[in-house]
């Protein structure tokens, strides 16, 4: 069974990815603290990043443009 993407007990957060480079990756562009990763047992996004606190991607543009 999968964890939940927030895990309010542990105050982490998880991501899926393709490789653990890809969580180095997040982690800089986003600046989340990478703490570990996990094998998810997935053949397309084999690996789970795990941050420190509630962390969520930005709206896109397309999330926020009303016009």
């Amino acid at each position: 069974m999968t964890k939940p993407r927030y895990d309010e007990k542990e105050d982490k957060s998880r991501h899926a990815a393709a490789d653990e480079d890809c969580c180095e990756e997040m982690a800089e562009k986003y600046g989340w603290r990478l703490v570990d990763t996990e094998k998810t047992g997935n053949d397309i996004l084999p690996v789970d990043c795990v941050f420190d606190g509630k962390t969520e991607f930005p709206e896109s543009y397309y999330e926020t443009n009303t016009d």
